[in-house]
């Protein structure tokens, strides 16, 4: 994708105020002056738009390559995606492609907006959505198995409850209480 910028309009917006110059010769000497600069003028807009490409390609360059192109009057932005990698077969699952084994059918439903992000994400990795979903669910679900073994096998304890302070006389507030008191279990 490419898009193309023109300095015409910084021009002709340095050259508007001129129409407030009443003076024939000052205003003519004014256009002169815009014109004499508009080379150098040109030269600092392309790089402060040089930079800012240069900036936003150092962020994005793992996704899209960026390139800034000169025409006389006008700079050319040349947007690429980058071809993704394919992911190494050892870092999904076996059970993440519909091959040999069994699969279920599910239905999901997910904003519009996540869904095409999605999509493009997967035609970016040359997958279909389906495949894209499954592995996405895969990777989420090693991530949260290696963070539980990381943890140990139990649960972490949850927090108690701040407790009132005891002020000697026990004062219903309108909660329902659940669980056990007391007592032996067994």
């Amino acid at each position: 994708m490419a898009m193309e910028f023109k300095t015409d309009a910084v021009f002709d917006a340095l050259k508007s105020p001129l129409g407030l110059v009443e003076d024939q010769e000052k205003r003519q000497a004014f256009e002169r002056y815009v014109e004499a600069a508009r080379y150098p003028l040109e030269r600092a807009v392309f790089d402060l738009l040089s930079a800012l490409v240069t900036a936003v390609g150092e962020r994005v360059q793992d996704r899209y390559r960026l390139r800034l192109a000169y025409a006389p009057g006008a700079l050319t932005l040349d947007v690429e995606t980058v071809a993704q990698p394919e992911e190494p077969a050892g870092d999904v699952p076996e059970w993440t492609s519909a091959g040999d084994g069994e699969t279920e059918k599910i239905t999901i439903r997910i904003p519009g907006e996540l869904k095409n992000l999605a999509t493009q994400a997967a035609s970016s990795a040359g997958l279909s959505a389906n495949s894209w979903f499954v592995r996405a669910l895969a990777r989420s679900l090693r991530a949260m198995d290696e963070g539980a073994r990381a943890r140990g096998p139990f649960p972490p304890e949850p927090p108690e409850p701040p407790r009132p302070p005891h002020s000697g006389q026990h004062q219903r507030q309108g909660k329902k209480l659940q669980g056990w008191y007391g007592g032996d279990a067994g």
